[in-house]
């Protein structure tokens, strides 16, 4: 491990350890060997899932809007949703850390203490990662998950089929509206002036600020084969939903959205009309990071699946559906074409 600047390398490893101590029992007839060598080492029975992402100070969070509890929180959902979005189970994840100098042991500390709680929360083991110095704050994730069991699939993208339903959990725009809110704290605490106003908005800054990763509702569509395709909603569903219909690889499926059945929660529209944002549709089907599942499954199953929704108590709809000799995915209110602006999360 490299050095950090302005922070002991041997001691911050060390608390690191000592607090992702909570995890090292979760997985742990799978586990050989975890922190404190050169690379963890672990076996296996059925197909292993692994996936990297990264947040980054600036580009997907600003110190002044978020703790660091909730930053090193956000910085596992979003890995986790990775291997929700496969029908897999996660089991330990790899942690590097990239700190600038005006980080402070104790920032690093709550951080790691957001993350461990997530671990904790899922049950994964932390079993090594990497510290460095760097210009802005980074916490990137590399996790390992594996399919249930050998019967069980593992759910790719690319496999929607003509005349299958399409489905979504949750809700979406609610991550874009923290953002907004978030980046126009001042305006909008000048523009309001009433005191109930400002509580909903707080509120729901408090409520959707991280995301919840549905790897539960992963595993058991996975176990219960309920989807042909599926994927999570993290660059907006305008740019989601072609990636369930492989139409890079030349296939000819489009798919027709149905406005009225997309699910908006209803604080979303009540602020909305509070602050007289007219374009919250296309920034809630476009702007990404809800962290939602997406996917379709052949009509017959359904009921199956609102059955499903009503045991995890998870919301679930059916959005539209996939067509066959079109390459265009079509948004409908009523049976008007509603054609979003595309304000989909830019990372570059």
């Amino acid at each position: 491990m490299k050095k950090t600047t302005g922070l002991n390398e041997l001691n911050l490893i060390s608390e690191i350890k000592k607090i992702a101590s909570a995890t090292q029992d979760f997985n742990k007839t799978l586990l050989i060997k975890s922190i404190g060598d050169d690379a963890a080492v672990f076996k296996d029975k059925n197909s292993i899932l692994v996936s990297s992402d990264s947040i980054t100070e600036n580009v997907h969070f600003k110190l002044k809007y978020y703790s660091f509890h909730d930053i090193g929180a956000k910085s596992i959902l979003v890995n986790l949703s990775d291997i929700a979005a496969m029908g897999g189970v996660p089991r330990f994840f790899i942690l590097s850390l990239f700190i600038p100098s005006y980080i402070t042991k104790e920032n690093i500390k709550e951080t790691i203490n957001g993350i461990i709680g997530v671990a904790k929360a899922y049950k994964i083991a932390l079993i090594g990662g990497n510290v460095s110095k760097a210009s802005e704050f980074s916490i990137c994730i590399a996790i390992i998950g594996d399919q249930q069991t050998k019967k069980s699939k593992v759910i790719p993208r690319y496999s929607a089929k003509p005349g299958d339903l399409i489905f979504l959990s949750g809700e979406i725009g609610n991550s874009w509206l923290v953002h907004h809110l978030l980046e126009n704290k001042e305006l909008i605490e000048k523009f309001l002036e009433e005191k109930p106003e400002k509580r909903l908005i707080e509120s729901f800054i408090k409520n959707f600020i991280l995301p919840v990763p549905r790897v539960k509702l992963g595993m058991e569509l996975a176990r219960l084969k309920l989807a042909d395709s599926l994927t999570d909603v993290s660059d907006g569903i305008y740019k989601d939903i072609p990636n369930l219909l492989n139409q890079a690889a030349g296939q000819t499926s489009g798919a027709n959205i149905f406005i009225e059945e997309l699910p908006l929660n209803h604080n979303l529209k009540k602020i909305t009309g509070i602050l007289k944002i007219k374009d919250y549709l296309s920034n809630a089907i476009s702007f990404g990071e809800d962290y939602e599942l997406l996917w379709t499954s052949g009509v017959e199953n359904e009921d199956k699946i609102f059955k499903l929704s009503k045991r995890l108590k998870i919301k679930i709809n059916k959005i539209g559906t996939v067509i066959d000799n079109s390459n265009e995915v079509c948004f409908f209110e009523g049976k008007k074409r509603f054609i979003p602006d595309n304000k989909t999360y830019r990372h570059f």
